[in-house]
């Protein structure tokens, strides 16, 4: 007789991981109807408060809400001063207004909620596109979609992008300072544009995305923070502007390059739109350089939203060559040499997520 023996570790690990996954999910669906119904604010702004008291603030449904409060509690993003769910006082948890109420800090992470009903609405679409090879609009990803990008990255432009990124720029504070003329391609929401424009009062920026939806936004967003003036939004390609004449000190791709369909084609067209001794700058993911397995979270979740976000939509247009999310350098320095640019310098700038780069040509 023989006897066999199973390790079992392996799938009791992989088991927990996916558990994991799947807890993650659930509640960042309950941290998004927390957000899109205004709960947390109104908490913040009331202090501690019954569910009833709560419920009359916001115009949610009192059945409803006293689950999600059970919830929050249980999950810790809130307090409860006693175990009465239906009567006891609820607070916001420490951390939870610097990452759930305040856009601007840099700790907000309520646009991570915001992926998961976007994933939702396009998932049948990208569940067929496995098959077909077709795109997935981004406009299929809802409202949600332009809300997450716009809420993932404005703490990045509004804390970081004036005070640390510029200055690592050779040159480029000195002549945004004097008054350039910038082209923000794939500016989204504006929050980088704005940014700019409210630290340099000398620079007009024009920003081009091809979503309406973001560009409304933009606009909208430009006239609260009071540079409408400045910074003017349209919904157009790059290719179109340097066909146009239009010429730039600086043309900027923040975090969209790898999303473009045809990434060689854009480049192109912002060296081509470029004034005499302008460059290009790039922020874009920050990929391993070498393909490492398993990942660290930060790769895992780079690889992950190019299955599901960015090369769908990327795919959209015919004889699409999108990169997907994981840039990688090499990668970058072939798509600016077949665009005709000489010089690459990745930037020394040290950020998690993302990697800068100068194009020169």
């Amino acid at each position: 007789m023989s006897t066999t023996t199973t390790d079992t570790a392996p799938a009791e690990a992989v088991l927990g991981r996916l558990f994991g996954a799947a807890l993650g999910a659930a509640e960042l669906f309950t941290v998004y109807l927390g957000d899109v119904h205004g709960i947390y604010r109104t908490i913040g702004e009331t202090g501690p408060i019954t569910a009833t008291e709560l419920a009359d603030r916001t115009g949610v449904d009192l059945r409803y809400l006293v689950e999600w409060l059970q919830s929050q509690a249980i999950s810790g993003l809130l307090t409860i001063d006693g175990t009465e769910v239906w009567t006891d006082r609820y607070d916001l948890a420490p951390g939870v207004r610097e990452t759930l109420i305040e856009p601007s800090n840099p700790y907000y992470a309520g646009g991570l909620a915001a992926i998961a009903p976007a994933l939702g609405r396009a998932f049948p679409l990208l569940v067929d596109a496995f098959r077909t090879g077709a795109g997935v609009p981004y406009s299929a990803y809802g409202a949600e979609a332009v809300s997450a990008q716009e809420a993932l990255n404005r703490p990045a432009y509004v804390n970081s992008l004036v005070a640390e990124w510029v200055p690592a720029i050779p040159g480029l504070h000195e002549l945004l300072s004097r008054g350039a003329r910038l082209a923000d391609v794939g500016t989204g929401a504006g929050w980088s544009a704005i940014a700019l424009a409210k630290a340099y009062p000398n620079v007009r920026v024009d920003g081009y995305d091809n979503d309406e939806d973001s560009i409304s936004r933009a606009r909208r967003n430009a006239t609260e923070e009071g540079v409408a003036d400045r910074v003017d939004f349209e919904v157009r390609d790059i290719t179109a502007v340097a066909a146009a004449g239009t010429r730039y000190d600086v043309v900027t791709f923040f975090e969209c390059l790898h999303d473009l369909a045809h990434p060689v084609e854009a480049l192109t067209a912002a060296r081509d739109a470029l004034a005499p001794g302008g460059s290009v700058i790039v922020m874009d993911e920050r990929a391993d350089d070498v393909l490492t397995t398993p990942g660290d979270e930060v790769q895992r979740f780079l690889a992950a939203a190019s299955v599901v976000w960015c090369t769908p939509q990327g795919r959209v247009e015919p004889d699409s060559d999108v990169v997907g999310t994981m840039l990688r350098t090499t990668h970058l320095r072939h798509l600016a040499d077949h665009a005709g640019f000489t010089q690459v310098d990745v930037l020394p700038i040290d950020h998690p997520f993302w990697r800068f780069y100068q194009l020169t040509p």
